[in-house]
C-alpha cells in the first residue's frame, strides 16, 4: 500500500506560487517532488503531442552549493568599494573548501543517473553539477514526468509539465535538472543587422564528416572536413556616412517630407571602425590596453574560421595579431566544426556572433588575451560551458551576447544560474550579458520586462545606444537605441542628395490615416519579474521603474516591492550606427550579395559589413572592463570583479549632452531624429529609420502610444514602455541618470579608469 504525504509552502510576492513536496513511503526508496523545474513558457504553449521516446538529450543536475547565505554575503563584501574586504577574492581552492556540495550528494546523483541507464555521466567543477546523455524514455521513467512537444513562438519544443520526482535523500540538494525541456532553443544571440538577407548553406553543402580528431583547444581545420561557411548575403545601401554632421555628411533631400523628419535626412552609418569606437569612448586617450587580462567570449558552436577572420580583421584595421597559444586560446568540443547548418540552434547565426564578439573585444582592448569558449548547442551544453568558466575562474571578464526573450524560465534555472554568477563574483570575475534587442518585450510577451540572464542581480546587463559620431576626435551625439521604420512610397533614389517619393507609407485604422512606422529593434531592458531589487540599485533607479508592471494592453499594475531593473550600462548597439566586423562566407557570385568581400579561395571570401545589437554592446563593455583591469593590475589592485556596486556608486555624472565624465547618462534627442536606408539592388526601395524617436501613432498594434506620449513625436521611445526621457506627467524625465533602455549610461574611459575604488 502506498501512503502519500504532502506539504505545501506558499510564497507570496510578484510571482506567487505554491512549492510542494510529496513523500511516497514504500518499502523501497522514498521520493519527493523537486519544485522549480517547469519552465514558465509551458503555461502559454500549445500541446502538440508526445516527444519521441528515443530522442537523445543532454541533461545536467545542478546541485545546491553549501553555505549559500555566506556566499551571498561574501559577494557583497568583496564587490563593495566601501567594504574592507573589497577585492579580497577567493581562490578556486578556497571556494571549493567553503562552498562545494558534499561529495556524498554528488555520488548519489551519479548513482541516480546510472541506475536510469544514462551515459556519458560527468561531474562538473567541485561537483556543482552532474551531466549525462539520456533518452526521453529515460527521463520519463527516472523522474516520473511527461515529455511532450509544444508549439511556442513559432517553435516546436519538448517540455515537462510536471515537477520531477527525486529520492527524498536528495531533497534540497538538487537545485535544478536542466535538459528536461528545450528551453535552450529560446536562447538566441543578440545581434541585429540592417542588411536584408538570410545566412544560408551553399547548395553543395551536405552532411560533413565527423571531425573527431579536433582537440578541445585546437583552432586548426586543415586536416578535417568542416561545414562550409554560409553564402554571403550582403545588400548594401548605395550611400552611407562615415560621420554625422559636418561638410562631409551625406544628406538626401526628399521630394515630399517624411512627416516630422522633414525633407533633409542623412544616410545611415557605413559601419564604425575600431579606431572610431576607440575615439567615441576614449580608449585612444588611455595608455592601458587590457594587457595581462583575459576576456572570455561564450557562444554556442565554434566558427571554423574564427581566428583567421579575427586576424584578417586585425590586419585591415591596424590591430595587433592574435596568436594561438599566446594571446588567443579556445575551449571547444571535438567535432564541433562539422555541425550541420540545419542544427536547431542555427549555427550560422552563432558564427556571426562569434566573429562580431572577437572584433569588438580585440578592437577595444587590443592588448587583452581572448579565450573563446564554445558548446555543442544553445541548451544545456552552453550553460555548462559558462559554468565551467566561472567555477574554474578561467577569465577575468566574461562577455555573453545571448539571452532569453523574457524571463519565462524555470525557477530552478534562475537559482542555478545565480549560484554560478555568485561563484564567479566571489572569485573576481566580471560577468556581462547583453540586455536583448527587442525593446521592452511588451508586444512579444504581453508585459514589459527585461530578459534573463541580464536581469540577474549578479551580472552587469549591457544595453544598446545609437551612436552619431561626428568626427575623429570622438565628438558625438548618443541616444537610447530604438528603431522604427517606414518604407517611402513611390521611391526613387536619384543620387546621394536626391530621393523622389510621395512620403512615408500610410495605413488607415481607427478612423484615421497615419504613417506606418513599425518597431524593428531596440535595447532590451525593464523590470524583472523574478528578482528583487539589489541594494546597489535602490538609490539610482526611479521607484516607478522598479515597482510598476506595464502590460501590452496599455494598463499598469503596481507592485508591493521594488524589483531588479535592467540594463546597468550601455554602449553602441544600433545596427544603423553599427560596427564593422569580418567573417568568411561562401562566394555568392553576385556583386550585391558579395558586397564588402574579398575572395580568399576559389569558393570562399572574407567580408566586412556593419552589425549591431546588444551583442555588440556587451563585448565592447568587456573591452572597457579589461582596460580598467590592466590599470588596476599596474596599481597592484585586484581585478574589478562584480562591477555593479562600483558602477552604481559612481553613477551618472553628466547631463546627457556632454560625454566627458565617468558614466554619462543618455537622454532623448531634442528633436525628431532619423536616418535614410536604401538598397543598391533596388533603387526604388528606401526607408526612413528612426533614431530614438517615432511619430505618435505607430501601427494598429499600438494605438495607445498617443495616450502615453501626449505629444506629436515620442522621443526616447524604445518599443512601448521603455523611455530614455519624456516631457510628460506620466513619464517624467529621469533625473537620477538611470533609465531602462541604457541603464546608468555610457562609459568615458579616460575618467572611468581612474575610479579604482
Amino acid at each position: 500500500m502506498l501512503i502519500r504525504k504532502s506539504k505545501c509552502l506558499l510564497f507570496s510576492g510578484l510571482m506567487a506560487a505554491a512549492i510542494c513536496t510529496s513523500t511516497s513511503v514504500t518499502a523501497a526508496t522514498s521520493t519527493t517532488v523537486a519544485a522549480g523545474n517547469v519552465s514558465g513558457w509551458v503555461r502559454n504553449a500549445v500541446l502538440a503531442g508526445p516527444a519521441a521516446a528515443s530522442t537523445s538529450v543532454t541533461i545536467a543536475v545542478h546541485l545546491a552549493l553549501q553555505n549559500t547565505a555566506e556566499l551571498k554575503t561574501l559577494v557583497g563584501e568583496v564587490s563593495s568599494p566601501s567594504n574592507a574586504q573589497y577585492g579580497h577574492y577567493l581562490t578556486t581552492a578556497e571556494f571549493a573548501g567553503q562552498f562545494a556540495p558534499a561529495s556524498a550528494d554528488v555520488q548519489a546523483v551519479q548513482s541516480l543517473l546510472q541506475k536510469a541507464g544514462m551515459t556519458n555521466i560527468q561531474v562538473g567543477p567541485y561537483g556543482a553539477y552532474v551531466s549525462a546523455t539520456a533518452t526521453v524514455a529515460q527521463l520519463r521513467t527516472a523522474f516520473n514526468i511527461s515529455q511532450n512537444l509544444y508549439t511556442y513562438k513559432g517553435l516546436t519544443l519538448r517540455a515537462n509539465s510536471q515537477e520531477p520526482t527525486i529520492p527524498s535523500a536528495l531533497a534540497a540538494k538538487i537545485l535544478f535538472i536542466e535538459g528536461l525541456d528545450d528551453s535552450g532553443l529560446l536562447r538566441t544571440p543578440s545581434h541585429r543587422s540592417e542588411v536584408i538577407g538570410n545566412l544560408v548553406a551553399p547548395a553543395s553543402a551536405g552532411a560533413s564528416a565527423a571531425n573527431t580528431s579536433l582537440a578541445t583547444t585546437s583552432a586548426s581545420t586543415s586536416t578535417s572536413t568542416v561545414t562550409p561557411p554560409p553564402v554571403a548575403a550582403g545588400n548594401p545601401s548605395p550611400y552611407c556616412n562615415t560621420y554625422f554632421g559636418g561638410s562631409s555628411e551625406l544628406v538626401a533631400t526628399l521630394s515630399t517630407a517624411a512627416d516630422v523628419y522633414g525633407t533633409a535626412i542623412p544616410w545611415l552609418n557605413c559601419g564604425y571602425t575600431p579606431q572610431q569606437i576607440q575615439a567615441a569612448y576614449g580608449f585612444n586617450q588611455v595608455a592601458h590596453t587590457g594587457k595581462g587580462v583575459t576576456v572570455a567570449i561564450l557562444d554556442a558552436y565554434a566558427s571554423p574560421t574564427l581566428l583567421a577572420d579575427a586576424n584578417r580583421y586585425a590586419a585591415n584595421h591596424s590591430l595587433p595579431p592574435l596568436v594561438l597559444g599566446q594571446n588567443f586560446s579556445q575551449i571547444i568540443p571535438a567535432g564541433i566544426y562539422s555541425v550541420s547548418p540545419s542544427d536547431p540552434c542555427g549555427p550560422y547565426g552563432w558564427w556571426l556572433e562569434e566573429s562580431l564578439d572577437m572584433a569588438a573585444v580585440h578592437g577595444t582592448a587590443t592588448g587583452a588575451n581572448i579565450l573563446y569558449v564554445g558548446s555543442t548547442d544553445c541548451g544545456t551544453s552552453l550553460t555548462l560551458a559558462l559554468h565551467n568558466v566561472l567555477y574554474n575562474h578561467l577569465a577575468d571578464v566574461v562577455t555573453n551576447s545571448y539571452g532569453y526573450g523574457g524571463e519565462a524560465i524555470a525557477v530552478g534555472q534562475q537559482a542555478s544560474d545565480d549560484q554560478a554568477f555568485m561563484a564567479g563574483s566571489a572569485m573576481g570575475t566580471t560577468i556581462l550579458f547583453s540586455s536583448g534587442d527587442d525593446g521592452d518585450l511588451s508586444q512579444d510577451n504581453g508585459v514589459a520586462s527585461g530578459a534573463w540572464p541580464a536581469t540577474s542581480p549578479y551580472v552587469t546587463g549591457v544595453g544598446g545606444t545609437s551612436l552619431l559620431l561626428q568626427n575623429s576626435s570622438g565628438a558625438k551625439k548618443e541616444y537610447g537605441w530604438g528603431n522604427y521604420r517606414d518604407v517611402l512610397a513611390d521611391a526613387q533614389v536619384n543620387s546621394a542628395k536626391s530621393v523622389t517619393t510621395s512620403g512615408p507609407t500610410q495605413i488607415t485604422a481607427y478612423g484615421a490615416t497615419f504613417d506606418d512606422y513599425a518597431f524593428y529593434a531596440g535595447s532590451g531592458g525593464g523590470i524583472s519579474l523574478l528578482e528583487a531589487q539589489p541594494a546597489y540599485q535602490a538609490a539610482a533607479v526611479p521607484l516607478g521603474l522598479a515597482t510598476t508592471l506595464n502590460l501590452s494592453s496599455g494598463y499598469t499594475e503596481p507592485l508591493p516591492n521594488a524589483q531588479r531593473v535592467s540594463p546597468d550600462m550601455a554602449m553602441v548597439g544600433d545596427p544603423y550606427t553599427g560596427y564593422l566586423f569580418g567573417e568568411t562566407f561562401t562566394i555568392a557570385g553576385s556583386a550585391t550579395l558579395d558586397h564588402g568581400c574579398k575572395a580568399i579561395s576559389a569558393t570562399e571570401e572574407y567580408c566586412e559589413n556593419a552589425e549591431g545589437g546588444t551583442s555588440l554592446s556587451s563585448p565592447l563593455m568587456a573591452g572597457v572592463i579589461a582596460v580598467m583591469d590592466s590599470k588596476r593590475a599596474d596599481n597592484s589592485l585586484p581585478p574589478l570583479g562584480f562591477a555593479n556596486p562600483l558602477l552604481y556608486k559612481i553613477g551618472s555624472t553628466s547631463n546627457g549632452v556632454t560625454f566627458n565624465q565617468s558614466i554619462n547618462q543618455i537622454v532623448a534627442p531634442s528633436q525628431p531624429t532619423a536616418v535614410l536606408r536604401a538598397y543598391a539592388a533596388n533603387l526604388e526601395l528606401a526607408r526612413v529609420v528612426t533614431i530614438s524617436s517615432v511619430p505618435f501613432l505607430i501601427t494598429t498594434t499600438t494605438p495607445f502610444a498617443l495616450e502615453v506620449c501626449g505629444i506629436a513625436i515620442c522621443e526616447g521611445l524604445d518599443d512601448i514602455f521603455n523611455f530614455t526621457s519624456l516631457s510628460s506627467a506620466a513619464f517624467p524625465p529621469t533625473t537620477a541618470g538611470y533609465n531602462d533602455v541604457t541603464g546608468l549610461g555610457v562609459p568615458w574611459l579616460p575618467v572611468l579608469i581612474n575610479q579604482l575604488h
